[in-house]
């Protein structure tokens, strides 16, 4: 018999993607909810305000927004109803190993299954809308019929044609278990300059392209990486930015366009997943080659 006609395969992310309210709703994909530990408190990100009103609470009890895990029932809850439902697979598109530990959570999970449906990890290399698009294309790929193998073969090439930029002035938000690279360099936080873009590599790993306190070295830097990955394909020259403020996204997107005004932008607010992670004052630039 097919494998492909025994195989019902559903779509497991988490609240650091980036999706539309139609993926949204789909009954074949489930978002596990990263809470936040805020000011001794933990939140779901659904009970936090505006991304902007966050940032001003950070501010004013100077307390630091971070990642708390998602606990093991959480997510054995989330499966058992998948498993209910008849699907046989999952294939789990997670926020970045570097600078999350969801992805670590989800292999001790997988490791411990007894649940009648077979989990598949798969490290999205980012956030946002890059980890959002991961998802979009694995729904396309299960719909025109590809088994789990498939999928995750096809999710790995287009992983290497998405890029993601962080643009950030405080680095204390990202994971502090791992390391930030750039080359052969290792940075601590507390030892960069006040503004630096960082991208993920094609191993995942988060690399430092630039540091510099002059708003113009960052800002050439960020152009020149996007002359080098830009798609030759008029339509598929879309970009998306997201940052926790509009001033930010004003700025950026202003800057893009005069330099690169064949590109189609889309701005948006950070949500407050993706502000737990880069912080205050952060922009996020997302791109498909």
């Amino acid at each position: 018999m097919d494998i492909k006609l025994n195989m019902k395969i559903a779509i497991l992310t988490d609240s650091a993607a980036v999706i539309d309210e139609q993926l949204h709703q789909q009954a074949n994909i489930k978002i596990l909810q990263i809470p936040i530990l805020l000011d001794n408190k933990t939140y779901k990100p659904s009970d936090l305000p505006a991304v902007e009103e966050v940032a001003a609470l950070k501010e004013a009890t100077l307390c630091t927004v971070t990642e708390e895990q998602i606990p093991l029932s959480d997510i054995n809850a989330c499966v058992s109803t998948l498993a209910t439902a008849g699907y046989t697979d999952v294939i789990c598109i997670h926020i970045a190993n570097s600078i999350s530990g969801l992805g670590s959570n989800l292999k001790t999970f997988t490791e411990n299954n007894r649940l009648p449906i077979k989990l598949h990890l798969f490290d999205s290399h980012s956030l946002g809308q890059a980890q959002g698009f991961l998802v979009k294309k694995a729904d396309t790929l299960i719909k025109r019929g590809l088994n789990v193998s498939e999928v995750l073969q096809e999710l790995t090439n287009c992983r290497q044609q998405l890029h993601t930029l962080l643009i950030m002035e405080d680095l204390k938000n990202l994971r502090r278990t791992g390391s930030i690279s750039n080359g052969s360099h290792h940075y601590n936080n507390s030892l960069l300059p006040q503004k630096n873009v960082l991208h993920f590599s094609r191993a995942g790993e988060l690399e430092v392209l630039s540091s510099s306190s002059r708003n113009k070295k960052i800002a050439h830097s960020i152009v020149e990486k996007l002359h080098k990955y830009l798609p030759t394909d008029d339509f598929e020259k879309q970009l998306s930015i997201m940052a926790d403020s509009t001033v930010l996204l004003e700025k950026y997107s202003s800057y893009i366009h005069a330099k690169l005004p064949e590109l189609t932008l889309t701005t948006d607010l950070c949500t407050p997943t993706i502000f737990t992670f880069t912080g205050p004052k952060a922009t996020l630039i997302s791109w498909h080659e």
